[in-house]
């Protein structure tokens, strides 16, 4: 709307049509080089009313250009004034809300309906706020402090009165320069537009919850969709970009207020619609505390309130899903820059395994700020072309081959999905713009998912037939699924979450059909035909339950968004406002999320010592008092082990054979490849050599912060004679402390598995410049004859021939192996207690005679009969093969051989 002058408005809360300040007008004759004069109003009669040049102000608009009468002031002029401004164009000051339109309002008095009540209404008393015509002289004054009225009043200054002598000067303070930044001349206002008239906000609604309910859908039924189904329900047609007539599964009256309410925010600046919707969220100040982005917190909120079915999840049978042998495998797609993972690894550690898919781009993944969480178990993946571009068919079909070759073919326990794009100017059509999206993260979860595993997936409107046909087969898929909102996504968009929890057996069919639907899309990119529908409307009517469910949903979710964007709307015209809530819901959400209340801050780059000091706290093997790092290294991790030489050597060193295990090293005796390693976070990582420590940056291992492993660099070869293949691995042999995690006062076969855990989390086969890191095998000592029959000698490129052994990863060597330079006994068990076989059973068992003379016998390990790996570790023996094939073959020019270590063990089984 034009205006001939312009306002000097300061009031941006004001809804009345008329401006707030007093209209100047001449004086009797009166005039000044540097004010206007004015009309003094002794009483509260009528001040002179604004003409404007066309029509009226619009409500919640404020009049930019206004024109001020100058002509002699007098009763008549001023009466014709005050009628004319108003009827020349407008009828009534409530002419614009003559129209009757049907309004919506929660109906707490009906009963035994399921969907949210819809009532005619005109009551528009929020909106429609009477117009405010007679001013009072010295109203301008509430908006100033009492200093600065006293201050005005000490220099004679008196309300509703000119300045200067014979108060012909402006009655009015200068306001404030509203100026934005080095914004100038051609800037469009920010303004609201017309709030929609058929609904409206109150600040007397409920109050905000920490709580949350999440209804999932009535059950699936049992079986799953049959391909030829989902063929012949395959509907196609012309591309549509409207979103307006998409009433099946929503109130009419719900999607056009969701439609108009976004409207009116078309000539509102960014940053004014941004501080206005910070003020107006209650759950707003949560933010994004310790993570890289709110995205992380909002699925803490999700995972949460499910009872932490992702980091945690569980069997049907409510039996825990991973183990303390398993790893947690998982899948984020369309995630970058990863806030999802980072707070996957907050809960889990390097006990989970992520796989990551997103486009290359500006919003890749961002490793190096995943402050909350260690980074090194995620393999981030871009398929076969390289660019992350999960709509193209052949990146989908390598990202299955890529998750299940590294989960045993087997899938991961769950997968999320954050896809999104920017949509700005065509916000209204967003579900239309992303059904491939939608149809994409979908079909990966269908791929990846093992059978039992969850999903959870970001969708924004459900109102398409196409949108409710992809909802409805994973409904078909899962066992369970919902649509929720989270408190963490802001209430007046459009986003909500499709949870999918226990996939179902046999759904091969529907992830072929979508493969399928999706390759279309894709080699149909530039064509007008589109795939319109994949389940039928009849068919989701007559599954009664969902389609109610969808329907409600829709309308539950949309009732709310027009709500608090009238909410926005309201905070945007008043500055003063703020959601007085936000203090509480922050400290109620995050206490319910078990998420502390601290600020986002690097984590300390700590040098091996403090990490050394770091790790003693953490572990309990130091139960007599922690020691500080340097008496540490020299006393323990700098004993040397004791060395097998000769046969009287067995007899005391090999007192009980079943309390020992051995495996085989590369390393010979006193070999620099032997060490202590200790990891400070990413390369971070040292070798301890004498009391210091030696950065080991060029063999590019990556490790997490705060471990302490024992290990030995190992040589491994690929083939033999002269097409042999040479390449380096660090071989774990025992550990103290995992990536924070403490394993030393576990017996050595648990802390053996730890360690193979620890090895297949880090495991990154195709990043060809990580040096590999492998779990050493170990045997029981009773087992040796066995063991060592698996030894092969082979051809070698520079050598006539070695005896090897194969390297320590079952089922993937790809005919990989090493020399063995040497064998390494560790022991198990503690004194008193001792191993033994039963004769009955022929399983192990733990004996002990107690301080009371009474014999003690278990069939587990005591927890007094493990030996802590310091002691293990200190207590280790190494027997160095100078010369393999002779102690292999049993020869009898080497002091030691194979048959004198059969022989000993013989006399003991």
């Amino acid at each position: 709307m034009n205006y001939l002058d312009s306002s000097d408005d300061d009031s941006s809360s004001d809804e009345s049509p008329v401006p707030s300040k007093r209209p100047r007008a001449d004086t009797y004759g009166a005039s000044s080089t540097t004010s206007h004069g004015s009309v003094l109003q002794e009483s509260d009669e009528e001040a002179p009313e604004t003409q404007y040049t066309e029509g009226c102000a619009s409500e919640g608009h404020r009049p930019s250009k206004i024109r001020l009468s100058y002509t002699e002031n007098n009763f008549e002029r001023e009466n014709r004034l005050s009628r004319s401004s108003l009827s020349e164009n407008c009828s009534s000051p409530n002419e614009q809300y003559d129209e009757y339109r049907p309004g919506f309002k929660d109906n707490d008095g009906e009963e035994g309906t399921g969907r949210a009540s819809f009532q005619m209404s005109n009551d528009n008393t929020f909106y429609n706020k009477p117009l405010n015509m007679n001013k009072d002289v010295d109203s301008y004054t509430s908006g100033y402090s009492e200093i600065s009225k006293k201050l005005m009043t000490n220099m004679g200054h008196k309300p509703g009165r000119g300045l200067g002598k014979f108060e012909h000067g402006r009655v009015e303070p200068v306001q404030a320069s509203t100026q934005k930044g080095r914004r100038g001349l051609g800037l469009k206002p920010s303004v609201v537009g017309d709030v929609p008239q058929d609904f409206k906000w109150s600040s007397d609604d409920t109050l905000p919850l920490a709580t949350e309910e999440v209804v999932w859908m009535p059950h699936p039924p049992e079986d799953t969709l049959d391909g030829d189904d989902l063929e012949k329900w395959l509907k196609k047609g012309p591309k549509k970009l409207t979103i307006d007539d998409e009433t099946d599964f929503v109130d009419p009256q719900i999607l056009k207020g969701i439609v108009n309410s976004k409207t009116i925010f078309d000539n509102l600046d960014g940053e004014d619609m941004r501080t206005a919707r910070s003020r107006s969220n209650p759950y707003e100040t949560i933010g994004s505390v310790i993570f890289l982005n709110r995205a992380a917190v909002k699925m803490a909120n999700m995972d949460a309130i499910l009872d932490f079915m992702f980091t945690s999840p569980k069997k049907q049978n409510g039996e825990p899903a991973v183990d303390k042998r398993d790893l947690l495998y998982f899948a984020d797609v369309c995630a970058g820059p990863g806030g999802f993972s980072e707070y996957v690894f907050y809960r889990k550690g390097w006990r989970a395994k992520g796989f990551g898919f997103t486009l290359k781009s500006s919003k890749d993944f961002k490793l190096s700020d995943f402050y909350a969480g260690t980074p090194e178990t995620f393999n981030p993946y871009y398929g076969v072309n390289d660019d992350g571009n999960i709509f193209d068919p052949a990146n989908l079909s390598s990202l299955k081959d890529h998750v299940l070759k590294h989960t045993e073919d087997i899938g991961v326990h769950f997968l999320m999905a954050d896809g999104g794009f920017s949509v700005e100017g065509q916000e209204n059509i967003q579900e239309i713009l992303s059904k491939q999206l939608y149809l994409c993260q979908c079909l990966a979860a269908l791929m990846l998912v093992r059978t039992g595993g969850h999903f959870v997936v970001k969708l924004f409107d459900v109102f398409t037939h196409f949108s409710v046909g992809i909802v409805y087969i994973m409904y078909r898929c899962f066992e369970e699924v919902c649509i929720h909102k989270p408190v963490t996504s802001r209430p007046a968009n459009s986003e909500r979450y499709l949870i999918c929890k226990w996939k179902k057996l046999g759904t091969e069919a529907a992830e072929k059909h979508l493969f399928s639907v999706n390759s279309m899309l894709w080699n149909n990119r530039t064509g007008d035909d589109d795939v319109v529908e994949l389940v039928p409307l009849s068919v989701i009517q007559e599954d009664s339950g969902f389609y109610e469910y969808i329907y409600k949903s829709n309308c539950i979710i949309g009732e709310k968004q027009i709500k608090n964007l009238l909410k926005i709307a309201e905070f945007s015209k008043d500055k003063t406002l703020i959601d007085e809530n936000q203090a509480d819901m922050k400290e109620q959400c995050l206490k319910l999320w078990k998420l502390p209340d601290k600020v986002r801050t690097k984590p300390e780059r700590r040098s091996p010592d403090d990490t050394l000091t770091n790790i003693l706290n953490i572990s309990k093997s130091t139960k007599g008092g922690v020691p500080s790092a340097y008496s540490f290294k020299n006393s323990h991790l700098n004993k040397p082990a004791k060395y097998l030489e000769k046969p009287a050597d067995l007899r005391t060193m090999f007192a009980n054979v079943y309390d020992w295990h051995f495996t085989f090293l590369s390393s010979g005796k006193n070999s620099p490849d032997l060490r202590i390693f200790i990891a400070c976070g990413g390369k971070q990582v040292y070798q301890l050599e004498g009391t210091n420590w030696r950065i080991v940056a060029d063999l590019h291992i990556t490790l997490p912060a705060n471990t302490l492993l024992y290990g030995e660099i190992a040589r491994e070869y690929r083939g033999e004679g002269g097409k042999q293949i040479r390449s380096k691995a660090l071989h774990v042999i025992d550990a103290m402390v995992l990536g924070g995690i403490d394993i030393s006062d576990m017996p050595l076969t648990e802390r053996v598995n730890q360690c193979i855990l620890f090895c297949n989390a880090l495991e990154k086969p195709d990043d060809a410049q990580a040096l590999p890191i492998r779990c050493k095998r170990f045997f029981n000592l009773e087992s040796f004859s066995t063991a060592i029959a698996n030894l092969e000698y082979r051809v070698m490129k520079r050598i006539k021939k070695a005896l090897t052994v194969d390297v320590p990863k079952r089922g993937q060597r790809n005919e990989m192996f090493y020399e063995i330079g040497s064998l390494l006994f560790i022991k198990e068990i503690k004194e008193p207690w001792i191993a033994q076989i039963s004769k009955k059973s022929g399983c192990k068992y733990y004996y002990c005679v107690g301080p009371d003379r009474k014999p003690r016998s278990e069939y587990y390990i005591p927890d007094k009969a493990q030996l802590d790996m310091i002691s293990a570790y200190s207590e280790r023996v190494m027997w160095p093969w100078e010369s393999p094939s002779a102690i292999f073959e049993g020869l009898p020019n080497v002091p030691l051989s194979k048959i004198h270590i059969e022989e000993h063990i013989g006399l003991q089984i």
